[in-house]
């Protein structure tokens, strides 16, 4: 009995089906249907459900269901079928009618659902093939049989599973449970249902009808018009040739001059001459207007036409790069090269893209969100009813990192919780059913393909915030034809631009000097907070070690910081040091392996090696260092004969070319990337030199681009503090959106004081613009009642916004209402004829209260840290600046923790990592389990003695904690 289901809805149907592809090809395969259509109301999951089908020996049919005033569902005949669906289902995202997609129907076969068939005799004048639909018997009684089919929406795969389609509609609508009704026959039938009725030769025709092979592309690239008419190669090499000449003048050395000739030889022959001036003009575009673009990244840094293009700042052949590392013409892929842009202008460059090139020749990339752990259980408690507290409970003790199930089984507070409350239980359960389901789209963070075609000739589009995004996510459309291109946005890029125009000098990114000793003392004195990759505790406790004090010692960190390359951090920090003998294996090898006293540490020296001893050739040698990275085992025993005879022709012996070569394979899984190092160790080390040098806007930029992180500001501001800069609190003439500098000095933002939003601020900073405020008064009249609630004010105050009018903050409090009925008043009536009120001036606060105020309205302590005054009353002097003088020795602390975080020991006991600080640094401290146990709970913010030991790991002190009591 031939039967195939025709109109099935996967999880791409978001929050519509419970059907994931691969559930769905395992229980086809098993009833054994040889042919499956996918018909979304999008084409999202087309890619992974022909590639799966095919795989699985199941034809694939590919259809759309269509709405518009009327339901219908279409199926591909074949690939000129397809890209008319694929037309459709681009447009339909707008308003559209029958007459907007008749020009696409070629090649398309037309069901119609049996409600819907009054629209029969319209459809067939268009479709050359229009089927109805039925799905009960009483449908298929009333029906022509020689148009008509079986059709059953099928939404999940298990008729038990209809109970769980009831809570996704739910959330997916904002409905509560009573409000969804559903049928319970949305399910895939088995053999055993089949029936006469419902298997008719008409679903065989239409299986027989469609017979589609996707097409994959070859010469997709776009095409960058050149002046005067002139070919892409000629153009890419005579703008080669003006950049030979902007950066070495009129003598270039003979490498440089082989090197280009060698490079556009093999871009010219592989067609990628117009992909470089494409990425050379918007890089271009994005330069000529201001916008900060990074040196390079990725094995890109590796080209000198990158380089003389100005596409990459980074010189390939000082820095010993190799081209064949970014385009192998022994291995045919598509060029990379990925860009880095300030973060907050990476859209213009796009687009400028969009503008130049054509909006359906340009597109982001679809990426889809899943209902993962915790997010589940909040959509499915709020469906339910439950109670927000409740919930919140389940969630704190979800590790999003695993799995329900696996949170189920692993912790057994939850376990205990849910057992004991069946509404909460029966929760979790659906839950899990629902966990992983595709939830939403979102566009991907750095990645864009560019087409000479558009788009929708070669994949569905998607419209999203009025740009186009393609349906199919990243790793299938290279395959298709499409060359992904990667603009990331990096925040670090915008902070060393506004550091730059702040101090207005002659200073650009691209001639800070590499050899700057104060700049190389960021890294060798480990002072490297806020610094691009160099920040994070591990970073730092490496570099305690590692004490680097050259550019190159800066980018070997980078390549040696990483799982793998880490066994080697103690010899290479001996041979740095001189402590052991640097051995290079043969005197031959030593210009590849002097910078990093002969280690092997980047991809590029595996490639050199194999070159200079065996004979290889570059693209030969990149693919050797793929294969041995891959752990490919069959071309790995090839390649190691054919290494060794090389080396032996070449007048080495077998015992060391034997060395050699095994030596190189253990190092190849990790081996990094030093075209990638070095560009991203520019950009650190560039940040490193504007904190040495300008470290007031440095630290001032720093907190401006973590506006929205409490955590980062708090830290930040340790740092100022702790390098003598202060922070002063905000002032309502004064402050900005940002943090400002004002003589050395950081003053507060308005944007960081609670219940301001950023459309208040930028209010009350437009009406400051005609004037200064003069009290709190003119402060209140001036601005808008909408704007300014008593809320605001109140906040305001507690800031210490309004210190400046000379009144004290409980005088201001307490007279707020005042303050506003005449606001209130001089609003309806003539200001001259209200009389200004006098408030009565009351006592301050007490500190301890003008701070919890301040700590409540900013979230941090400006102006003092009640930790002083508790060390002055406890007779306590021990700061953590000065943790090393109590090295080894059992003390008390007075301080706060700011973050708490818990593991599990290889004994699967609980143990806790610290974060405490007082005013002016912070440390870690660790509590181990027998502590952690007798411990009831770790409060953070809250101010504590801490009794523990002083310890040293990774030269860097910690606090090992006996005690922690809290005081108020």
């Amino acid at each position: 009995m031939n039967y195939s289901p025709l109109y099935i809805k996967t999880e791409y149907s978001l929050l519509s089906s419970l059907i994931k592809i691969d559930d769905l090809i395992d229980i086809t395969s098993k009833y054994n249907y040889k042919a499956l259509a996918i018909t979304d109301n999008n084409m999202f999951g087309v890619m992974e459900f022909y590639k799966k089908c095919l795989k699985a020996n199941i034809k694939p049919i590919i259809g759309l269901e269509v709405n518009l005033d009327f339901k219908m569902l279409l199926y591909a005949k074949n690939y000129n079928g397809y890209k008319n669906l694929m037309k459709i289902s681009t447009i339909i995202q707008d308003e559209i009618t029958l007459k907007d997609i008749e020009e696409y129907t070629n090649n398309l076969i037309c069901v119609i659902p049996f409600n819907y068939r009054n629209m029969y005799d319209n459809l067939n004048k268009i479709f050359e093939d229009t089927y109805i639909g039925y799905n009960k018997k009483e449908e298929y009684d009333l029906i022509d049989k020689n148009i008509s089919v079986y059709l059953n929406e099928t939404l999940y795969l298990n008729k038990q599973d209809a109970k769980y389609l009831k809570y996704l509609l739910a959330i997916k609508d904002s409905k509560e449970l009573n409000d969804i009704n559903i049928t319970n026959n949305n399910y895939l039938l088995s053999p055993k249902e089949l029936t006469d009725f419902i298997v008719n030769k008409n679903n065989q025709e239409i299986v027989d009808k469609c017979n589609l092979k996707i097409e994959m592309h070859n010469d997709l690239l776009p095409i960058y018009e050149c002046p005067n008419n002139m070919d892409a190669y000629s153009y890419l090499k005579e703008l080669c040739q003006d950049g030979m000449r902007r950066i070495f003048g009129s003598t270039v050395r003979k490498i440089y001059i082989d090197r280009l000739k060698y490079e556009l030889e093999i871009i010219n022959k592989m067609g990628f001459c117009n992909y470089f001036l494409v990425v050379y003009d918007y890089v271009k575009f994005a330069k000529e207007n201001g916008i900060l673009v990074g040196p390079g990244r990725g094995s890109a840094a590796g080209s000198l036409v990158s380089y003389l293009l100005d596409i990459t700042t980074v010189d390939p052949i000082k820095y010993n790069l190799l081209f064949e590392r970014f385009l192998n013409p022994e291995r045919i892929t598509m060029p990379d090269i990925d860009i880095d842009f300030e973060y907050d202008r990476r859209e213009e460059v796009i687009d400028y893209c969009i503008n130049k090139y054509g909006k359906k020749k340009v597109a982001g990339i679809i990426t889809f969100g899943t209902l993962a752990a915790r997010a589940a259980i909040r959509d499915v408690g709020r469906v339910m009813n439950i109670d927000l507290s409740e919930i919140d409970t389940i969630t704190k003790l979800v590790d999003s990192n695993l799995s329900l199930k696996e949170n189920y089984n692993k912790n057994s507070k939850l376990k205990t919780i849910l057992t004991n409350n069946e509404n909460l239980m029966n929760m979790y359960k659906i839950a899990t059913r629902l966990e992983g389901l595709k939830r939403h789209t979102s566009n991907h963070a750095a990645g864009i393909v560019m087409s000479k075609d558009n788009l929708d000739e070669i994949v569905p589009l998607y419209k999203k915030d009025n740009m186009y995004l393609t349906s199919y996510s990243m790793e299938y459309l290279e395959e298709i034809g499409l060359l992904k291109m990667d603009l990331l946005a990096i925040k670090n890029l915008t902070l060393i631009d506004n550091i730059l125009k702040e101090i207005n000098s002659d200073l650009t990114f691209d001639n800070i000097p590499l050899d700057d000793r104060k700049a190389l003392s960021i890294f060798t004195n480990t002072d490297t907070l806020g610094i691009f990759q160099f920040e994070s505790e591990g970073m730092m406790n490496f570099l305690r070690k590692f004490r680097p004090n050259s550019f190159e010692d800066v980018t070997a960190a980078l390549a040696l910081f990483r799982p793998g390359p880490m066994n080697n951090i103690d010899l290479y920090i001996k041979r740095k040091n001189g402590e052991e003998k640097i051995d290079y294996f043969d005197s031959s090898l030593e210009n590849v392996l002097k910078e990093t006293y002969g280690i092997i540490i980047y991809q590029e020296q595996i490639m050199l090696i194999a070159s200079i001893m065996a004979g290889y050739t570059f693209g030969q040698a990149d693919i050797l260092r793929r294969a041995m990275s891959k752990k490919k085992e069959e071309i790995l025993l090839q390649e190691k004969d054919k290494f060794i005879n090389g080396s032996i022709k070449n007048g080495y012996s077998k015992e060391l070319a034997t060395k050699i070569y095994d030596l190189i394979l253990k190092f190849a899984s990790y081996g990094f990337n030093k075209a990638h190092a070095v560009s991203y160790a520019f950009i650190s080390y560039k940040m490193a030199y504007l904190k040495a040098h300008y470290r007031p806007h440095f630290m001032k930029a720093l907190l401006t681009s973590e506006l929205n992180s409490a955590s980062k500001t708090k830290e930040y501001i340790y740092e100022c503090k702790k390098n003598g800069i202060k922070i002063l609190k905000p002032d309502i003439n004064l402050s900005d959106k940002v943090y400002i500098n004002q003589n050395g000095s950081i003053i507060y933002p308005l944007v960081g004081i609670k219940n301001l939003g950023l459309n208040i601020v930028e209010k009350i900073l437009e009406e400051r613009k005609n004037g200064k405020f003069e009290n709190i008064y003119d402060f209140i009249k001036r601005t808008d009642r909408k704007t300014i609630n008593k809320k605001t004010l109140i906040s305001l105050i507690d800031a210490g916004c309004f210190d400046s009018f000379n009144l004290n903050h409980k005088t201001m409090i307490e007279g707020i209402d005042i303050i506003i009925n005449y606001a209130e008043l001089i609003k309806d009536l003539d200001e001259e004829s209200v009389l200004k009120p006098e408030l009565e001036e009351k006592e301050e606060y007490s500190k301890k209260e003008l701070l919890k105020r301040e700590l409540d309205a900013v979230g941090i302590y400006i102006s003092e840290n009640p930790i002083t005054q508790v060390k002055h009353e406890l007779n306590n002097k021990i700061d953590i600046i000065n943790i090393s003088n109590y090295f080894d020795k059992t003390i008390d602390i007075i301080c706060t923790i700011d973050s708490a975080k818990e593991i599990d020991t290889k004994n699967n006991d609980k143990m806790c990592f610290l974060k405490i600080s007082d005013e002016l640094s912070s440390m870690e401290a660790v509590v181990f389990p027998k502590t952690y146990e007798r411990l009831d709970e770790v409060k953070m913010d809250s101010i504590v003695k801490i009794n523990g030991r002083v310890e040293k790991r990774f030269d860097k002190y910690q606090l090992v904690v006996n005690k922690i009591e809290y005081i108020d």
